[in-house]
């Protein structure tokens, strides 16, 4: 699908949908408790991979009007597991077959394929489960339980590798301590400790030291808050053209909150009560910052679109592991810059972007990107800009085209 993206003004009431990270994992733990209700679900590709899963797993999983009720599986059961795009999903599961008896198989598309998963499947090994596959284990790889935990050190290039061992763990039959050594994005293992804490998971955190006890997940209810990620998208559109009142947004263990932050540093005029979940953002002069994306990968491609658009030069670094998403992201964000005339520098490990004024017109792909898609849409909004592939928008926000129309963007 090609989407045309039109100089606009936006203005009104927008809401983002619910968090991705926090769905999955909510998901995740109900079907490994006995009975739960779990509200405001994000339905996207990715969330339905997960629910996907979770049906395979021995879970029932029933879709109400505003909720899902789940009564969960009493013994994992191993099978040929597909999950789409959705590495989230894999690498949880890659840890909790791991407790299951038999041989399984998890695959995805052609994206999910090309994500590699060595420091997890050497993790797993070591706590006494089996992976097969080849290289880096990229899918297909096959999972054999059952781990028994242990002590582990361990470096991760993904926060969800440490997610994976931390959701596993509490089914093993022995106490485990996992010492993560260096990890990125330690905001997405927040969001699981605290589903995990919700759900009666015993363990102790010091640092980067996880004490994970033998636990019965008792996940009784949960309510997932909306998206910081995708919000990031609404404030962006309202500080590059005109002014956006962006509601539902309460606090939570999201790293990416700190977009509001960042949206100031910048110069744009944006405020967060957090009382009453209303974040509010309107055009704005902005100027280039350096951001350190350790810990907040998915607001890269916002940051860099802001950057693009703002006085100065914008530098992003620390990023490397955006080369290990659903796409290369340094790679694919500095290729659409280029393809619109930016000039860009490309680092192993991020980019720098001289910002500049005028109208943007021009075509760029998403290369089956949804954050790739999302963020290089707002240039439009500030010019002309052909999306290419842009249906990839379902994966996290499949809403998102209807409703930037909805407050006055121009798309066909």
């Amino acid at each position: 699908m090609e989407v045309l993206v039109s100089k606009s003004e936006v203005y009104g009431i927008a809401t983002p949908p619910p968090s991705k990270s926090y769905s999955h994992r909510a998901l995740i733990a109900a079907s490994l408790s006995k009975k739960s209700t779990i509200k405001n679900v994000l339905i996207s590709e990715d969330t339905i991979a997960t629910i996907n899963g979770c049906r395979k797993m021995g879970a029932e999983i029933l879709r109400k009007v505003d909720k899902f009720e789940i009564f969960g599986t009493e013994e994992i059961k191993n099978g040929y597991y597909y999950f789409a795009n959705s590495g989230t999903t894999l690498r949880i599961f890659m840890g909790l077959l791991s407790t299951a008896k038999g041989v399984s198989t998890l695959d995805g598309d052609p994206s999910l394929r090309s994500r590699p998963n060595l420091e997890l499947a050497i993790a797993i090994k070591k706590l006494g489960g089996k992976v097969y596959g080849y290289g880096d284990y990229k899918a297909p790889i096959k999972v054999e339980g059952i781990i028994k935990g242990g002590d582990l050190k361990f470096s991760a290039p993904s926060s969800q590798f440490v997610s994976s061992l931390l959701f596993s763990l509490p089914l093993g039959i022995e106490e485990s301590v996992l010492e993560v050594e260096s990890v990125k994005s330690r905001p997405y293992i927040d969001i699981t400790l605290h589903v995990l804490r919700d759900s009666n998971v015993k363990f102790k955190v010091e640092d980067k030291s996880f004490v994970v006890y033998p636990s019965a997940f008792k996940l009784r209810s949960f309510s997932v808050p909306a998206d910081f990620s995708s919000a990031s998208y609404l404030i962006a559109a309202g500080l590059l053209a005109g002014k956006i009142e962006i509601q539902n947004m309460y606090d939570s263990m999201q790293g990416d909150k700190i977009i509001v932050d960042v949206a100031k540093q910048m110069g744009g005029r944006v405020e967060w009560n957090r009382d009453t979940g209303k974040i509010v953002a309107e055009k704005s002069e902005l100027e280039g910052i350096d951001f350190d994306a350790s810990d907040n990968p998915d607001l890269v491609p916002t940051i860099a679109i802001l950057g693009a658009a703002a006085k100065g030069e914008t530098t992003i670094r620390n990023a490397e592991h955006l080369r290990i998403k659903e796409t290369d992201r340094i790679k694919t964000i500095c290729s659409n810059l280029r393809a619109l005339g930016f000039e860009v520098e490309e680092f192993k490990d991020g980019m720098k972007i001289k910002g500049q004024s005028g109208r943007f017109i021009g075509t760029v792909n998403s290369f089956g990107d949804h954050r790739i898609a999302m963020s290089f849409a707002l240039l439009g909004l500030i010019g002309k800009i052909k999306i290419l592939n842009a249906e990839v928008v379902s994966v996290s926000f499949p809403a998102f085209f209807d409703v930037l129309k909805s407050i006055g963007a121009k798309i066909s």
